[in-house]
């Protein structure tokens, strides 16, 4: 018997384009793609903690995003706390 299991999910197009474009550029195949990168997903959820985990796409109401890129095209000089993280050599 085989230890072999198929599974299926369902991507976006693009996705689909990516994963195929990055498995014929580096010699992959699909299979080895997809498991590597479920064990690498599960692996990070486990020993992470949730607040570790931040999300790829973030939702703003228009006055916040308004502040945020007000904030990015001018943005307030570092704090003094800030530059002694920065410096910090551990």
């Amino acid at each position: 018997m085989s230890d072999q299991s198929q599974i299926s999910a369902t991507v976006s197009a693009a996705t689909k384009e990516r994963l195929d474009r990055f498995t014929e550029s580096h010699g992959l195949k699909k299979n080895f793609v997809v498991e590597q990168a479920l064990l690498y997903f599960m692996e990070a959820r486990r020993s992470l903690p949730d607040e570790a985990l931040i999300p790829t796409r973030l939702v703003l109401d228009d006055a916040s995003f308004d502040r945020l890129a007000a904030r990015l095209q001018n943005p307030p000089a570092p704090t003094k706390a800030l530059r002694e993280l920065m410096r910090d050599k551990r």
